[in-house]
């Protein structure tokens, strides 16, 4: 048997739902996501399940802490490895992604000893750690398998926020919901006909070219569309070069970024957090892949997300030719002629 599908098989226990669900009311519950932004935001929607439930929440997370006003709902606050420790001894349950465990020996070992901490990822936990398949204990209560990866099997066709209610359900009991993550977000640049492209990621073979997303831009342009290329500081001059002729804008924090994308109707990106951030803020998104239309990782926040995959890809020595196969028109078409603004 395949290990992902011995996995859920462990995994399918008979439980009392509701007796689970309400185990979390007034108990105190950390979420440790790892740092990059769309991982963050994925974490935040397991976070936002346990609240649900009843759990006052903790989110040790230094991407998000310049937005921790954002979310009224949450503590969101700063992070080092050192702090897990005392998250463990100040709550009733602590779920961490796995490499946020300290690095120096004995506060490692300290935090392997600990039965409530639940060590988590996305896709995989490395079997040589011997983390994976760890029961918690909540108080009196065992979690069993609570230590996984949320993603069993990567061909299933669901979204990582999909199943990341996967996993809170089947391990903690947690109930999905159809309520969208609360963000109090006011714009500061708000703008109906506004299209922001995040042409980068932090994997450049991930990118779609500067070329295509300048073509892509200018087809928008004639239909209305007032497009911007958002993106992190260093990198706005080389973009703003080869980018020509559209703005290129960076931000300081994500709270800024968050204020400024707020106003917009679409966010177009690579596989990156751009396109997870505007899906949760209600976003319209389209996110280009050099994988297929129901990969893991795309954005999963709203029902509003569409996916351009290659049409076809070139196997070219140990990588692909896929960037002049996706089907950018599509994007064009979905978007349409942009509203007028003032109506």
């Amino acid at each position: 048997m395949h290990a992902s599908s011995a996995m859920e098989t462990r995994c399918e226990q008979e439980v009392d739902r509701e007796s689970l669900r309400l185990s979390f009311t007034g108990l105190k519950v950390a979420v440790i996501p790892p740092a990059a932004l769309g991982d963050t935001l994925v974490y935040l929607r397991l976070a936002w399940l346990f609240h649900l439930a009843g759990a006052s929440v903790r989110f040790p997370a230094n991407t998000l802490y310049s937005a921790r006003e954002n979310f009224e709902w949450l503590s969101v606050e700063p992070y080092v490895q050192k702090d897990l420790p005392a998250l463990s001894d100040e709550c009733d349950l602590v779920v961490a992604y796995f490499n946020q465990l300290p690095t120096e020996g004995s506060l490692r070992e300290q935090c392997l000893a600990r039965s409530n901490i639940a060590l988590v990822s996305a896709k995989k936990i490395p079997s040589e750690l011997c983390l994976d398949s760890r029961d918690v204990h909540v108080g009196a209560r065992v979690y069993q398998h609570a230590g996984m990866p949320f993603c069993l099997h990567s061909k299933d066709g669901r979204t990582m926020v999909a199943w990341v209610e996967h996993y809170a359900q089947r391990v903690f009991g947690l109930q999905s919901s159809d309520l969208p993550i609360p963000v109090r977000c006011k714009s500061v640049r708000p703008a109906s006909n506004r299209v922001v492209i995040f042409p980068t990621s932090p994997k450049p073979r991930k990118n779609y070219s500067p070329a295509g997303f300048l073509s892509l831009a200018n087809r928008l342009r004639r239909k209305g569309w007032r497009v911007e290329f958002a993106c992190q500081g260093p990198e706005q001059a080389r973009l703003s070069s080869e980018l020509s002729g559209f703005e290129v804008v960076s931000f300081p924090d994500i709270q800024a970024l968050m204020a400024y994308l707020a106003g917009a109707h679409a966010v177009i990106s690579n596989d990156s957090g751009g396109g997870h951030l505007g899906s949760l803020l209600g976003l319209r998104t389209f996110t280009i892949t050099r994988k297929h239309a129901l990969f893991a990782w795309r954005p999963g926040f709203n029902p509003h997300n569409f996916v351009v995959a290659p049409l076809t890809r070139i196997k070219w020595g140990d990588d692909y030719i896929w960037r002049p196969f996706v089907p950018v028109g599509r994007i064009v078409s979905r978007l349409g002629q942009a509203p007028v603004e003032g109506r």
